[in-house]
């Protein structure tokens, strides 16, 4: 796979150990954000014949996210 680079400019003052912390962090976050649009960009292909109401497509959500709260509520994953 062909990957594009992005510079981030760091004030040279900064200690080795953030600089890691931070490479760390920028990665996770660039990561999930081009996931992120990559499944919106699906989703936007399989939905675009429909026939929900927005406000359809809303309350199914809504659920969906009560669902999956109540279920990492059981496994432990959040309080």
């Amino acid at each position: 796979m062909n990957m594009t680079e992005i510079v981030v400019r760091i004030p040279t003052e900064v200690s080795e150990e953030l600089l890691a912390r931070l490479k760390k962090d920028i990665d996770m976050v660039v990561r999930l954000r081009v996931a992120r649009e990559l499944l919106l960009e699906k989703w936007d292909e399989r939905l675009a014949r429909s026939n929900l109401t927005e406000e359809e497509c809303l309350t199914l959500g809504r659920e969906v996210n009560k669902a999956s709260l109540k279920l990492w509520k059981q496994k432990g994953w959040v309080g």
